[in-house]
């Protein structure tokens, strides 16, 4: 009796939510590609990087662009370009060793994918509905989340032996029609249930904050969150082992006041290339590094530190430095955030496998992808029930 309630719930439930399940599991594998193809894709941009040559400052590159710049993006491979960046939404590709302008972005293939983004997060709508829409898509991951836990009381046989198992979780040859599609559903849902599972989970956590309000202080109290690079600190920031302390902040603060002081007809001087080259030294296995451009007023720029792929917060951090000299500041990494700040970053880049690099994205993208062919094969099933009710209505 249980058994047949469950069965009936699972089959209504995917039936009203199929659908929307196979859409937003169809743009993660898609969604799983993209760092990957747009890496290859970034590869056509490749400038040559002379020997011995150095590259042009940071105002230079700037200026080559021919707008006002809001952020520099330098990645460690010396010959990748600069991109130099308007706002989010403009950036120029420039030579860091010509200065010339490469490309203008974002590019058709950057915009697909942030098409697929848009539909996959939210029905690709804008404005004040992405709210609410975003809602609606954490509700159909709560909806696919229950057809994970139900689906192994229908999938698993009874009673359960290991030839029963067996013939359940492996592909049969020669099956046809709904015999066919009720294996696949089974060996592929047996096979994935776990990950799935924590992919739904963690969707519905992004979705509803308040969801994630409740889930993030839990999370985020048994997540690693050792130092990154390995001895530093908020508290005592060091370049090439020198530690700056109270005094010399202080000194650096007198010497910028002295810079603002009244009579002095010019704004404070500022030295982008040794703040660059600072940041390039505060860790050695750095793989980007985004320059965030002061304004004249400023007295200090903040550099973002990236020393792993996109989706590893737990190897980012913000500097800070002196404009002027390019002295550090103050260091805030993935350790310096509160429990809660490092569980929703982990639990978004969970929900994509980007926290553990390809490989993780290439899994996840690979379980979307079962997560495809089992609401497939459900909504076949269902469509086939549902025929036959039909036809057995119009005989009676």
């Amino acid at each position: 009796m249980i058994r047949a309630v469950i069965f009936w719930l699972h089959l209504t439930v995917a039936a009203v939510a199929g659908v929307v399940i196979l859409m937003l599991a169809a743009t993660g594998v898609v969604l799983s590609l993209e760092e990957t193809v747009t890496g290859l894709a970034e590869r056509r941009y490749s400038v040559a990087a002379p020997e011995g040559a150095a590259r042009l400052s940071p105002e230079e590159i700037a200026g080559a662009a021919g707008f006002t710049a809001t952020s520099l993006s330098y990645r460690s491979d010396p010959r990748a370009p600069v991109r130099v960046h308007e706002g989010q939404n403009r950036y120029h590709r420039v030579d860091p060793y010509t200065g010339r302008v490469l490309a203008t972005g974002p590019g058709g293939l950057e915009r697909f994918f942030e098409s697929v983004h848009n539909w996959h997060r939210w029905f690709n709508v804008s404005g004040g509905s992405v709210r609410r829409a975003r809602a609606v898509t954490g509700a159909f991951n709560l909806a696919f989340l229950f057809l994970l836990l139900t689906g192994p009381v229908l999938w698993l046989p009874r009673p359960f032996t290991r030839r029963a198992f067996a013939n359940a979780s492996l592909f049969r040859r020669g099956e046809r029609g709904a015999r066919r599609d009720l294996n696949w559903h089974q060996v592929v849902g047996i096979w994935s249930v776990l990950p799935l599972a924590v992919i739904a989970a963690t969707g519905v956590a992004t979705s509803y904050p308040t969801v994630g309000d409740r889930v993030y202080p839990i999370v985020g109290n048994v997540l690693p969150a050792g130092a990154w690079p390995p001895g530093s600190s908020s508290e005592g920031v060091g370049v090439e082992g020198a530690a700056i302390e109270g005094a010399a902040i202080g000194e650096a603060a007198i010497a910028e006041d002295s810079a603002r002081a009244p009579g002095s007809a010019r704004a404070p001087s500022r030295d982008l290339g040794a703040v660059l080259a600072a940041a390039e030294a505060w860790t050695p296995e750095w793989q980007t590094l985004i320059l965030n451009m002061p304004r004249p007023s400023d007295g200090e720029v903040r550099v973002e530190v990236r020393g792993g792929r996109a989706g590893q917060p737990q190897r980012t951090g913000v500097l800070t430095l002196d404009a002027a000299s390019g002295t550090a500041r103050a260091w805030e990494s993935f350790a310096d955030d509160t429990p809660a700040r490092r569980a929703q970053q982990f639990l978004r880049y969970a929900h994509t496998g980007e926290y553990w690099g390809l490989a993780g994205q290439l899994l996840a993208g690979l379980f979307s992808l079962a997560a495809v062919l089992m609401v497939w094969t459900g909504l076949s099933l269902a469509v086939r029930r549902l025929r036959r009710f039909v036809a057995s209505a119009r005989r009676t």
